[in-house]
């Protein structure tokens, strides 16, 4: 048996950084966050879709990541991804998450390679999140 009161608290930390991010402010919660940061093609991508088991990061020659991702990785036992900016929207096929990171990127620093500091939010529910033995992670891509 895990924490239950980290349980709870698990969704509620994840809905206020949903909430700061939604109005452009930075939720500044001391809490277990893994940070992936390294040069260019230092593997950055790679350490993240191995927490996840898919491949679902945008690849390529140059600089591929252009702003943050912040990850929200949840236990389920249904793999499926949501993006703070498709409210509702629930992407199961992880090309199509791919797919998505690159338009929103281009949406904000558009196609001439400019770089954001503003971050994409995605939350992967999958099998391979968080569970009462691993503490809720927020893997953040820079």
């Amino acid at each position: 048996m895990g924490n239950r009161g980290m349980e709870e608290l698990i969704p509620l930390v994840n809905q206020l950084q949903d909430a700061f991010s939604s109005i452009g402010q930075n939720a500044n919660l001391d809490l277990p966050q893994i940070a992936v940061v390294g040069g260019q093609s230092a593997g950055k991508s790679s350490v993240l879709e191995n927490f996840v088991g898919k491949d679902f990061l945008p690849r390529g020659s140059g600089i591929v990541t252009r702003r943050p991702l912040v990850l929200q990785l949840i236990n389920c036992p249904t793999e499926y991804a949501e993006f703070l900016q498709c409210k509702g929207k629930k992407f199961t096929d992880f090309d199509e998450v791919r797919q998505e990171i690159e338009a929103e990127t281009d949406r904000v620093t558009g196609h001439n390679k400019g770089i954001s500091p503003v971050p994409i939010n995605l939350r992967v529910y999958s099998p391979n999140g968080n569970t009462p033995e691993t503490p809720d992670t927020h893997l953040t891509l820079s």
